[in-house]
């Protein structure tokens, strides 16, 4: 005979496969991130499709390939063409903070010595620290051949990867999503559409909204530092907007290394001064930042995550020292996401299970119920059968009754005074409770008929179908 789980068996073995689930994929994060880039990819390039697929009417496999085929072509341009030039500007940068720092450093004693001297400030200490943190950030791994070798062999087979990947969410992506949906059992379908209707708002709002809102600080950053003649401004702009990212903390962090940058550029634009060019740096970002506020996050984002700023930044940490920067992309996301879940978990556990008492007076009302189950998903509901209102004939349609009964999370239970009505509900597994004609001499098959007589109690007025 073949051995069957108990319910909380069952229980057990969910939780203990979905820990080891989660212990996996910590484990081999790093492995999984060409696929999780793929998913990133699709899912934000899925609505153009679609649109697209809908707009020209021409097959949805051809407009996938051909947005597919762009954002290829646009990647391999961005690293042929942007990443040697922000590699470039980015080395620099970091190879002048000792400079900046110590000129700082300089500005502060010249022009504050008062302060300097309350805080006990040394000068060489000060300078010794800076360079100490500055030659953490700008220390490297000596670059070998084999060390170019092994980073450029595990760059393009991630890459490959990732294209093999795209290609096949692009296309079968659908399917794929149909199919998940399939495996929620029928019964919890319709909460998991809801459920995963939110996540998916929530998800593509954030996801899409923040590379957009990346994509257009980095530009308009860009315009700006190069109307200015900034040094290191595309550098500056992907920074811009990848602090975007952060809340609060990110915005202004990026505004603070621009106005350090513009103060000291050796050659200021216009001939101004540094202190100029830095006053109009520090102007030029307060006024996109307001702008961003008024206009593109409400427009983009929504404000949809619903997360204290506090703890987005929390998330943003965790998700950075596990990921880099896809953990920096997807801590926030997930971070909303387990608050619906959490949420939803939580008004489960609190909710009262919905209870109905339903009447069976003739044999056309089972067949009835039988087409309402559907919409009766947990619900516990009790049958009141009348005398001759069901037949042994009746037997596969109470069989059906009861498996749709199953299939949709309906609780069904039955109080009848029919012998033949109280055979055949507890013959297909009901709880059942057979009352004599005088009301005495109660038969509870299956069921405690102290329950079934407090739910009648607590519900005076049964439902009829007819």
């Amino acid at each position: 005979m073949e051995t069957r789980l108990s319910p909380r068996s069952k229980l057990i073995a969910f939780w203990a496969l979905a820990s080891l689930v989660l212990i996996g994929l910590a484990h081999f994060f790093s492995v999984l991130s060409p696929f999780l880039w793929a998913i990133i990819t699709a899912y934000i390039a899925t609505p153009l499709i679609t649109l697209l697929a809908r707009r020209t009417r021409l097959p949805r496999p051809l407009i996938a390939t051909v947005v597919y085929l762009a954002i290829v072509a646009a990647l391999i341009f961005g690293i042929i063409t942007l990443v040697p030039v922000v590699q470039r500007q980015g080395s620099a940068l970091i190879n002048q903070l000792p400079q900046t720092t110590e000129a700082g450093i300089d500005y502060l004693y010249e022009h504050f010595p008062a302060l300097t001297e309350q805080l006990g400030l040394d000068r060489e200490i000060l300078q010794r620290g800076i360079n100490d943190a500055t030659g953490q950030i700008t220390s490297r791994v000596p670059l070998t051949a084999i060390t170019i070798a092994q980073e450029l062999f595990h760059f393009v087979l991630e890459f490959f990867v990732y294209l093999i990947a795209t290609f096949f969410f692009f296309l079968q992506g659908d399917r794929f999503v149909a199919g998940l949906r399939r495996s929620v059992p029928l019964r919890y379908q319709r909460e998991a559409d809801r459920v995963f209707g939110e996540i998916n708002a929530t998800m593509g709002a954030y996801l899409r909204g923040q590379v957009l809102l990346i994509a257009i600080m980095s530009t308009v950053t860009y315009i700006a530092l190069s109307i200015y003649d900034m040094p290191y401004a595309i550098a500056l702009a992907l920074a811009t907007g990848c602090l975007e990212l952060i809340p609060i903390l990110g915005p202004w962090s990026a505004g603070a290394i621009a106005v350090a940058v513009a103060a000291l550029d050796p050659t200021p634009a216009f001939g101004w001064s540094n202190a100029t060019l830095a006053i109009v740096v520090a102007i030029t970002y307060l006024a996109l930042r307001q702008l961003e506020d008024i206009l593109v996050i409400p427009t983009l984002i929504g404000r949809i995550v619903h997360l204290h700023p506090l703890l987005v930044i929390f998330v943003l940490l965790i998700g950075t020292s596990v990921g880099g920067i896809l953990g920096l992309l997807l801590a926030v996301p997930t971070a909303a996401v387990l608050r619906i879940l959490l949420r939803y978990v939580y008004g489960k556990i609190v909710a009262e299970a919905e209870r109905r008492v339903v009447t069976l007076d003739r044999h056309a009302d089972l067949q009835r119920l039988r087409d309402e189950m559907p919409s009766l998903t947990n619900v516990n509901i009790v049958l009141l059968t009348r005398p001759g209102a069901l037949r042994w004939e009746d037997l596969p349609t109470v069989q059906a009754l009861a498996a749709i009964a199953t299939r949709h999370g309906v609780n069904l239970s039955a109080v009848t005074t029919d012998p033949i009505a109280g055979s055949l509900f507890t013959a297909v597994g009901l709880e059942t409770s057979v009352v004599g004609a005088s009301g005495e001499g109660i038969l509870v098959p299956q069921a405690d008929s102290g329950d079934i007589q407090g739910e009648l109690a607590a519900h005076p007025a049964p439902v009829s179908l007819h």
